[in-house]
């Protein structure tokens, strides 16, 4: 099971707690500087883009053809 432990954009604090929805998306509340937002945790999406990343690499898929297929930037290994 993976744990997330959000935390304010604006304090850093983690005392934070649901406040309802937003275009189907849970936001949430900050105890102590009252600040609202609506956070999406970027571990699951960036873990789904790697397998993707993975599975065309298995497929002899050029580099190239994969930064335009999944938007993600080259690494350059210098």
């Amino acid at each position: 099971m993976i744990q997330i432990i959000l935390s304010c954009g604006k304090c850093g604090s983690t005392a934070i707690r649901k406040n309802g929805h937003s275009n189907g998306k849970a936001k949430y509340l900050c105890l102590v500087c009252c600040h609202q937002a609506v956070f999406e945790p970027a571990a699951p999406r960036k873990a789904a883009q790697y397998a993707q990343v993975e599975k065309l690499l298995v497929e002899r898929v050029s580099q190239r053809a994969i930064v335009q297929a999944t938007g993600m930037a080259r690494m350059n290994g210098t």
